[in-house]
């Protein structure tokens, strides 16, 4: 018997299954809402559309099986099938197309579609299937993979691909480049005869400038994968990607999976039913809306951890105490808050922190308990950090873990090709074994009998890394070990501990009530451009966290446009942690400059109604970049009863601005400008019809608050 006489000629509907003979099989069409998946059984190729326009064509799947590379051409058979589903995102159908072979050594494909009603996207994923219920061993499957020339952007120069990184280490940055490129790397924003290739991390936008019309395109899973897709723009319209691949298993430098000039493969995934994650794809009239609604789905799935206390203010040690931490300086710091800042021009009405950052273990225990009590007497909340996954002393691992019991951090240690990995010079150390959570059990055990309510963890991504092996058997990839450790650690916290994770990966982020949107940034302008780079981009992360964490706001001997422009930082990102030296006594006590400054900056009440909002601003548009870092300058937040307008000035001297308002959505008619005003001087807006001018000078922001009629 031919492989192709398993189907008849006819199809035959069995409920909601229908087989049909690959060889006579004319395209599947399925529509439900806004979206059609045409099928061909015969190319095995796959079109994705919304209301009628293609959006992705030839779509196919990749996967492998066993370290074997295969695709759906390989395959005989082709049935589908639909169900009714409702699930974490809505009410909908799901389509499946399944490929069978006759093979006995290769799984089945389950391809499945989930269409919603009312939603601009849908999501897919794939599932390999083990004949007579065998395991299959798989550490990438693709449900996205297309080599089709897919033109669904307007014919112009203002396309653009967006690019995310997968954790926040190393100064990394967001990108938005042109669909083609030069050949010269000094030039990689403009654009050329070059088709660009890259790659994005768990998801991206591809988008045009002009129009805001884009599709976003991700994994909402993250559980099991480190998902990206890789894209190749055209050398010569401008208008279409010729290559898009969506897959989960990927590792990569950026993920930190490189040792030793090698790359290690991702974990692979062992069982009867292996499934990818599911993938979003959404075709916007505003990209930006998209990635808006691809953080909405993501926390849909994995809700993120609420926080009802507002917004958070406070102050931080790293920032100006750096490895000078000490306990009558950070006791002094506290005062200094307390006195000179603290429910000043409304600077934390509600809850306030006070953190240590590393090298808080300068302090004993019972310093570290006194200083928590002295936080608490000046009404505000302690805080403290710590590394969960890092072993900072690698070379010595055969010490024993803290709290003596009977543990030795070798026994923690992450290996790969038999040898300790290390990232940013700490050991990598297992989320799953018991020497790693026991030295967790020991130090969250002892900052809650201090009384710390503020845990800041960094390094996060020392415990995401693809190993040799994990001590749970069961445990096979990194973001299934990361998992299993910050659920666990979350749990030992409690309900009722602030988490902010500084240096983590994006995904997965229901730990933590914040996370750091960007590396280290001081007072400098580079460095409130390179923050601003991850708000251009990253804004939408505050659908996955409460708060998006621009990092300690520094003002140090900058210039006083600087330290606006940081502060404006805070306001935009609706978070206020302070990082000057603030301590009078002590060891090493901050600079009367700086701590000046910041008691000017941070007690303008204007700017600190803004930052109790605790929002961040949408980017204007995505494809105009200024600064060394290539971050937007023009953002705005829309509320009940006003519009906040925030421009930077990324040293590009002064400018006088004529801002047309409809461009962010604003009519001139709705605005009162009597009452409208610029936060940091209070100076009146100067509104004719719907354009708006002001000056903008030399490296500082201005931070508009239009006031609704």
């Amino acid at each position: 018997m031919t492989a192709t006489k398993i189907f008849l000629h006819t199809a035959i509907v069995i409920g909601s299954l229908i087989s049909v003979e690959a060889q006579t099989c004319r395209a599947n069409d399925f529509t439900y809402g806004r979206w059609t998946v045409s099928h061909d059984g015969a190319s095995r190729l796959t079109t994705l559309a919304k209301e009628g326009d293609a959006v992705l064509k030839d779509v196919t799947v990749l996967f492998k099986d066993s370290g074997q590379l295969m695709n759906t051409a390989d395959y005989e058979g082709v049935a589908y099938s639909t169900i009714d589903i409702a699930d974490e995102v809505g009410q909908g159908k799901k389509f499946t197309v399944r490929y069978t072979s006759v093979s006995t050594d290769t799984p089945d494909i389950e391809q499945a579609f989930y269409l919603y009603n009312d939603k601009d996207f849908l999501l897919t994923d794939v599932t390999l299937v083990g004949k007579n219920g065998a395991n299959i061993s798989s550490n990438y499957i693709a449900p996205i993979v297309s080599h089709a020339d897919n033109l669904f952007l307007p014919q112009d120069l203002t396309n653009r691909f967006l690019t995310v990184p997968f954790d926040n280490d190393g100064f990394i940055t967001y990108g938005s480049y042109p669909l083609s490129c030069t050949s010269s790397g000094s030039t990689s924003h403009s654009t050329g005869r070059v088709a660009r290739d890259s790659i994005s991390f768990e998801v991206t936008a591809i988008f045009n400038g002009n129009t805001q019309k884009g599709m976003v395109i991700g994994s909402v899973d993250h559980d099991t994968w480190k998902s990206a897709i890789r894209i190749t723009g055209s050398p010569l319209t401008q208008a279409k990607i010729t290559n898009l691949e969506c897959f989960s298993g990927v590792t990569h430098s950026v993920t930190r999976d490189e040792s030793d000039n090698r790359l290690q493969p991702h974990g692979t995934v062992t069982a009867p039913r292996v499934s990818s994650a599911r993938m979003m794809v959404g075709l916007y009239d505003d990209w930006r809306t998209g990635m808006e609604t691809f953080g909405e789905v993501c926390a849909a799935i994995a809700p993120k951890r609420e926080w009802g206390r507002g917004t958070p203010y406070g102050w931080n040690s790293w920032g100006g105490m750096e490895r000078n931490v000490n306990y009558e300086g950070v006791v002094s710091a506290s005062d200094f808050l307390k006195e000179n800042i603290q429910n000043k021009g409304r600077f934390g009405d509600g809850i306030v922190f006070v953190g240590l950052d590393s090298f808080w273990d300068n302090l004993n225990w019972d310093q570290l308990k006194e200083f928590a009590d002295h936080c608490y007497a000046n009404g505000q909340t302690p805080g403290i950090y710590y590394t969960p996954w890092c072993d900072w002393f690698p070379g010595s691992g055969s010490r024993p873990v803290e709290g003596n019991n009977g543990y030795y951090y070798h026994q923690g240690h992450l290996k790969v090709n038999g040898r300790v990995k290390t990232v940013c010079g700490a050991g990598c150390m297992d989320p799953t074994a018991p020497a790693t959570l026991s030295r967790l059990n020991y130090f969250i055990d002892k900052f809650k009998s201090c009384g710390f309510k503020y845990i800041k963890l960094d390094f996060l991504t020392n415990g995401i890394i693809e190993a040799d092996s994990y001590y749970l058997p069961e445990i096979t990839t990194g973001v299934q070990a990361y998992n299993y450790g910050m659920n666990y650690l979350r749990e030992r916290c409690g309900d009722d501990i602030f988490i902010v994770e500084s240096i983590a990966p994006i995904f997965p982020s229901q730990y933590a009530h914040a996370r750091r949107i960007s590396c280290d940034a001081w007072g400098e302008m580079w460095h409130t451009s390179y923050m601003m780079n991850s708000l251009s981009f990253g804004w939408w992360l505050n659908r996955v966290y409460c708060y998006n964490d621009p990092d300690h706001l520094v003002m140090g001997n900058r210039s006083e446009a600087e330290n606006i422009s940081r502060m404006t930082t805070g306001a935009v990102t609706g978070y206020c942690m302070l990082g000057d030296n603030l301590s009078t006594q002590g060891s090493f006590t901050g600079s009367a400059e700086s701590q000046k400054k910041a008691t000017i900056y941070s007690t303008v009440e204007k700017v600190n109604d803004v930052i109790r909002l605790g929002q961040s601003f949408r980017p204007a548009y995505g494809h105009i970049l200024s600064g060394a870092n290539k971050s937007v300058d023009l953002f705005y937040l829309e509320t009940e009863d006003s519009y906040y307008i925030a421009h930077f000035n990324y040293s590009v001297g002064d400018k006088d601005i004529t801002l047309d308002l409809r461009s962010l959505g604003i009519s001139g008619d709705a605005i009162d400008v009597s009452e409208s005003y610029e936060c940091w001087t209070d100076e009146a807006v100067t509104i004719n019809g719907d354009t708006m001018t002001y000056k903008l000078f030399n490296d500082r922001a201005r931070l508009f608050r239009l006031i609704r009629k």
